[in-house]
């Protein structure tokens, strides 16, 4: 609708012309601003509208993307179950057949252990009478040899002996000698005294 170039037809005693131009020119110019802002507001309306498009397709992109991120999660959270349920059967089966061979393998080491000690203590036994043997032989040799030697002992002279012997003799010798010495002197001494005696008595007479 043209505002600006409507024009009214006159009449008498009619509105005052200049006021309804006012009027008109103020319409016009409200008029034209809500053209304006309609305008405006179908732009922002389809720039919205684009927007949302835009975001509803983004929406569904990461609709999208879940979806198959959690179907790919899925899987790979099954075949991780899975492999480790195989993963962990295998590892109970290895670990039960190697505790059973390491549990044979100890039997054997402790049977082959038994058998080495039972013949380290046989040995052992062996040894120990072969030592007393021995050892009571060596005694019965020396022992003999102890009273042979003993009995060729008491047969050989003994030097000390005789040195012991020949002293005591010597000292019995001087004993005796020295015996006969004061018994010898003792004549001689009371001869002497009597001397004394008659020489005294010559004197007196």
């Amino acid at each position: 609708m043209d505002i600006h170039n409507k024009e009214f037809k006159r009449s008498f005693r009619g509105y005052n012309e200049d006021e309804i131009d006012d009027f008109l020119d103020k319409v016009v110019n409200d008029y034209e601003k809500l053209f304006r802002e309609n305008d405006r507001l179908k732009e922002e309306l389809a720039r919205a509208k684009k927007d949302n498009e835009q975001y509803q397709q983004l929406e569904q992109n990461l609709k999208d993307t879940l979806l198959v991120a959690q179907k790919t999660a899925e899987e790979v959270t099954s075949s991780a179950r899975k492999n480790a349920e195989e993963t962990r059967e295998n590892t109970a089966r290895e670990c039960a057949n190697k505790v059973q061979e390491a549990e044979l393998k100890a039997d054997r080491i402790v049977e082959d252990a038994k058998k080495k000690a039972q013949v380290i203590v046989e040995e052992y036994d062996r040894l120990v009478r072969e030592k007393n043997n021995f050892l009571r032989k060596i005694k019965v040799t020396l022992e003999s040899e102890l009273a042979v030697i003993d009995d060729t002992m008491s047969q050989l002279p003994d030097p000390e002996k005789e040195e012991r012997e020949k002293k005591a003799m010597g000292t019995q010798a001087e004993a005796l000698q020295k015996a006969l010495s004061d018994h010898q002197a003792v004549p001689y001494e009371a001869k002497e005294l009597g001397k004394e005696e008659n020489n005294e008595n010559k004197q007196e007479g």
